[in-house]
């Protein structure tokens, strides 16, 4: 008969670690669409679809010497992060991002004070931040991205095909100045209610 035990690797450990799952998460959103008053950014979340995690790379130095070179890591980039949403029948999730777009720039006639084309005086005006939230199938969060200095690089609003009867996405490129991750540690609360087994 099969136990945890006859699972693993050997040298490295016995024993099974669940695997985080694709489909358990949430993104939120603080501040984004904020010149329009009514909009609500749980729209947003209660839309998306997808999201990707994100994605850091640091630019390589080449060190040149007599017969050989070395690399040491220059600046880092976080890559843009890529959001689709579903857009709803009541146009919820639309007014937000419409609100976020007119608060980069006046362009598509959201806020309809007189002023067009102006830009925000400052980053800060428009930049809001977004969380990425890993779930362990209930309530509980096991991993946690903050992105802070966040503003819509892309929007594809997507198209319409009279063959088609599948749902309308709007496509979000969201870059962002900095990503923070926080960890949760569950493997403490889970030790006891197996009797200090995890895996």
């Amino acid at each position: 008969m099969a136990t945890l035990s006859n699972f693993g690797i050997p040298g490295a450990g016995s024993g099974i670690l669940h695997p985080k799952l694709k489909n358990k998460w949430r993104v939120t959103f603080q501040d984004i669409g904020r010149i329009v008053s009514g909009v609500n950014s749980r729209n947003v979340s209660m839309q998306a679809t997808t999201v990707t995690r994100p994605q850091l790379e640091f630019e390589e130095v080449p060190i040149h010497r007599y017969n050989s070179v070395a690399y040491v890591s220059g600046k880092h980039t976080w890559s843009p992060i890529s959001l689709t949403l579903e857009d709803d029948i009541t146009s919820l999730a639309t007014r937000v991002v419409k609100a976020q777009l007119e608060t980069q720039q006046r362009l598509v006639g959201v806020d309809l004070d007189g002023r067009w084309l102006n830009t925000a005086a400052t980053g800060s005006d428009y930049k809001f931040s977004m969380k990425i939230e890993q779930l362990d199938g209930d309530e509980g969060v096991v991993e946690t991205w903050i992105m802070e200095g966040c503003f819509l690089q892309a929007v594809d609003f997507s198209d319409l095909d009279y063959a088609a009867s599948e749902s309308v996405t709007i496509q979000l490129t969201v870059r962002y100045d900095h990503a923070r991750s926080i960890d949760s540690d569950l493997s403490a609360s889970l030790g006891t209610a197996l009797g200090g087994f995890v895996g």
